[in-house]
């Protein structure tokens, strides 16, 4: 069997520049990236960035060798963050949805339906319920 000359496709173990490796007693290149994504996980409007970080922190760690806690917990908070902002925008949504046409079926003015008292203007509505 011959080879070309020239034919470098044996030399596979060159690592490229993606490959990270844990050196012993060394430390995790993406611990801050876990720190940074668990700590926008904590807030309400940057679940998503939070989730995204701390998902690309845990894997890369994993990679190189490491646990990477901060990372992990960002994604357990950020994911529940996540899916209750989710449920909060359906819920709400749903019911905007339903007191907008309400308004639009009923027109301009203030009506009273059951308990609730619609005041409804040309391009907005209010709904209150009595205490």
């Amino acid at each position: 069997m011959s080879t070309l000359a020239g034919d470098d496709t044996a030399n596979t173990d060159v690592p490229s520049s993606t490959d990270f490796v844990a050196v012993p007693g060394g430390s995790d290149p993406f611990r801050v990236f876990g720190i940074v994504g668990f700590v926008l996980s904590l807030f309400a409007i940057l679940n998503f960035a939070g989730l995204v970080i701390s998902i690309i922190a845990l894997v890369r760690s994993r990679r190189a060798g490491f646990r990477n806690r901060f990372a992990l917990a960002g994604v357990v908070v950020a994911g529940l963050g996540v899916l209750l902002t989710l449920v909060i925008v359906a819920v709400a949504g749903g019911a905007l949805v339903d007191a907008a046409q309400t308004c639009a079926r009923l027109g301009d003015g203030v009506h009273t339906i059951g308990n609730a008292t619609y005041s409804c203007a040309p391009g907005s509505f209010y709904v209150s319920y009595p205490r």
